[in-house]
C-alpha cells in the first residue's frame, strides 16, 4: 500500500510552468500528475538494479521528442532513414542495458557480455547497410564509405587469428 501523500508547495518561475503546462508526460495530467512522474523517473535512474523493461520505457519517453522531429522532418522531405531509427531504438536499449547495472559482482561478468552483444548487435546492422550501395539512409552511400574501416579491423584480426592457430 502506497504511503500517505503529504502536501508539497513550490514557487516556479513563470516560463517553468508554462513548461509544466505545455510537458506531455504518458499518463500525467495535471500539473501535480507531470511533477509526480518527473520525480519518480528520476528516483527509477537513481536506482540500481532496476527492471529493464521500466527502465527502456523512460529511455524511450526521454528520446520521444527527439524522434518525433525526425520523422516530421523526413515526412517534410520525402525520405527516411533507417539507420536513424535503428539507432535510436538501438540506444534507448544500451542505455536501459547500462543503466540496470549489476548489483553485486556476481553479476558483473555477465552484464559485460550483455553490453559487448549490444555493441555487437549494432556493429551487425551498420555491415548488413553496407551490403547494398544504396543503404535506407539519407546519403544512400553513407554505409559503404563508413564501414571501410571496420572492414580492414576486420582483415586485420582474421589475420592475427590465423597467424596464432599456425603457431599452435
Amino acid at each position: 500500500m502506497p504511503g500517505k501523500s503529504v502536501p508539497f508547495s513550490v514557487r516556479l518561475p513563470a516560463e517553468d510552468a508554462d513548461f509544466i503546462a505545455s510537458l506531455e508526460v504518458s499518463g500525467a495530467v495535471t500539473p501535480s500528475d507531470k511533477i509526480r512522474q518527473i520525480i519518480s523517473d528520476a528516483r527509477l535512474r537513481k536506482q540500481t538494479g532496476q527492471d529493464f523493461n521500466d527502465v527502456l520505457k523512460a529511455m524511450q519517453e526521454d528520446l520521444r521528442p527527439s524522434v518525433d522531429n525526425l520523422r516530421n522532418l523526413e515526412r517534410e522531405a520525402g525520405v527516411d532513414s533507417e539507420l536513424m531509427h535503428y539507432v535510436a531504438d538501438w540506444l534507448c536499449e544500451t542505455l536501459a542495458e547500462f543503466m540496470c547495472s549489476p548489483e553485486n559482482t556476481d553479476d558483473l561478468v555477465r552484464y559485460e557480455a550483455r553490453l559487448a552483444q549490444r555493441a555487437v548487435k549494432l556493429t551487425e546492422y551498420i555491415l548488413r547497410l553496407a551490403i547494398t550501395e544504396d543503404a535506407p539512409c539519407f546519403d544512400p552511400g553513407l554505409m559503404t564509405n563508413t564501414t571501410k574501416r571496420i572492414v580492414e579491423l576486420a582483415h586485420v584480426i582474421d589475420a592475427q587469428n590465423q597467424k596464432e592457430k599456425a603457431n599452435v
